[in-house]
């Protein structure tokens, strides 16, 4: 059986929006911390990792939620290694609110990278035991295909900050979703909730670049997809994300209660 891991969080001040509701950058930070925790204690802590000049590079995220928790409320994030293939890892991750409902799910594929290579590098054969995960070769790897957006409705560009970057010395893979977040109209974020976002990230980004954000939405009743792109200065694709918005049908629209007009036109 697979080695789970499992670790309380609060939902702070910081982590919601206008409704005091967790942003889904929020959910993502509680799941990086949670797989980092993880691995410390199997005695793989990210500062050894990259000591030894190997690292894991995100390259597909995919997050469902179900329901989004409030201002103060506890949660329990579990994560764990689903499977390793080559230099291949898929790690699941699953967010429980107080009475253990399932509220949000995600997923990962990363690969095992050689800093100094560059490259990616078989994954040790101890990470297995470790994890508890068997070798298994004969699935194939499923990676997601995303579409880049057709006709742009909204774009914006961005200058990578000191703090935009991780340990790595890139961008982390949590600001990708804070950057498309500023494409998307005020309508639509005071209005519509993110259910699922899926992300391909094709290209690290170093201090001190820029970046445009490509954004295309499209309307289909009560719900609204979004496809986002992220280019370099030369047009080159950094990566392809894919947000799904549903329509908020009850009363908890602080915007109107508190008669907050948009003012951005």
């Amino acid at each position: 059986m697979v080695h789970i891991f499992e670790k309380k969080y609060e939902v702070t001040y910081r982590d919601t929006n206008v409704r005091q509701e967790c942003n889904l950058s929020a959910y993502m930070e509680f799941m990086v911390d949670a797989a980092f925790c993880q691995e410390a204690t199997l005695g793989l802590s990210i500062s050894d990792l990259i000591e030894s000049n190997h690292t894991w590079v995100i390259y597909d995220y995919k997050i469902k939620i179900h329901k989004y928790a409030n201002y103060r409320d506890k949660l329990n994030v579990v994560t764990y290694v689903k499977r390793f293939k080559k230099f291949y890892a898929i790690r699941i991750f699953e967010i429980y609110d107080e009475s253990n409902t399932l509220i949000v799910e995600g997923e990962t594929l990363a690969f095992f990278i050689d800093m100094i290579k560059v490259r990616p590098c078989i994954i040790p054969k101890y990470y297995y035991e470790l994890y508890c995960v068997e070798e298994d070769n004969k699935e194939p790897i499923k990676k997601l295909k995303l579409k880049a957006p057709e006709k742009i409705t909204h774009e914006k560009e961005f200058e990578i900050r000191y703090g935009d970057i991780d340990l790595n010395l890139h961008v982390g893979n949590v600001q990708y979703v804070k950057w498309i977040m500023e494409t998307i109209p005020f309508e639509v974020m005071t209005n519509y909730r993110n259910n699922h976002i899926k992300i391909k990230y094709e290209k690290e980004i170093k201090y001190g670049e820029k970046i445009r954000v490509q954004t295309q939405i499209e309307k289909s009743e009560d719900n609204i997809v979004a496809m986002h792109q992220i280019i370099d200065k030369e047009d080159k694709e950094i990566a392809l994300l894919e947000s799904h918005w549903e329509k908020i049908n009850d009363n908890k629209n602080f915007l109107k209660n508190l008669n907050i007009e948009q003012n951005t036109k």
